[in-house]
C-alpha cells in the first residue's frame, strides 16, 4: 500500500486527463465570475451610498428653495419652474454630478457613471425627486476594456413642503 501511494505521488510522467483540465478550466472560470460579481456588488454598494450622500445634499438646496418660494407664497411658482425650467433642472443635476465627483471618481478602470438624471414629482403637499444613473462595469481582457455588465443605480427622496 505504501509503495503504491509513493508511486502515484512520485509520477513524473505528467499526464493529466481531459477531464481534470476541464474542471480545472471549470473552477478557474467559476472563481473568476465570482471575483467579478463581488467587485460590481461592492463598487454598486460605494456608488449608492456616495449618491445617498448626494440627496441629503439636493434635499437641503431644494428645501432652501422651497422654503425661500413659501416664504415670498409663490409656491406654485417655483413647482412651475420645477417641470418647466430645464435650465433648473440641469443646474440640480450638474451640482449633483459634481458633488458625487467629490466622493468617488466618475470614471476608473473598473467602471464609468452615466446619464445621471433627476426627476421631480409633485406628491401632494410634497415633492418627490429620483436619481437615476447607469453604472457600466468592465473588465480587462489581452489588454482591451470590455463592459460587462450595466446596472441602473435608482434613488428615491422626498421633500414636504408645508410648514
Amino acid at each position: 500500500m505504501r509503495r503504491y501511494m509513493k508511486k502515484h505521488l512520485r509520477n513524473d510522467r505528467g499526464d493529466m486527463t481531459f477531464t481534470t483540465c476541464f474542471i480545472m478550466l471549470a473552477l478557474v472560470m467559476l472563481v473568476s465570475f465570482l471575483l467579478l460579481f463581488s467587485t460590481v456588488k461592492i463598487n454598486s454598494i460605494n456608488i449608492r451610498n456616495s449618491v445617498k450622500m448626494e440627496l441629503n445634499n439636493l434635499s437641503a438646496s431644494i428645501y432652501a428653495d422651497t422654503y425661500r418660494s413659501q416664504r415670498e407664497t409663490n409656491m406654485a411658482e417655483y413647482i412651475h419652474t420645477l417641470y418647466s425650467s430645464s435650465t433648473y433642472i440641469q443646474r440640480l443635476e450638474e451640482m449633483a454630478e459634481d458633488d458625487i465627483a467629490e466622493n468617488i471618481p466618475l470614471e476608473t478602470e473598473d467602471y464609468r457613471i452615466k446619464n445621471i438624471r433627476l426627476e421631480f414629482v409633485q406628491d401632494g403637499d410634497g415633492i418627490e425627486y429620483i436619481f437615476s444613473c447607469n453604472a457600466e462595469f468592465y473588465v480587462t481582457m489581452f489588454g482591451n476594456r470590455y463592459p460587462v455588465i450595466t446596472r441602473e443605480i435608482r434613488l428615491t427622496g422626498h421633500h414636504n413642503t408645508k410648514f
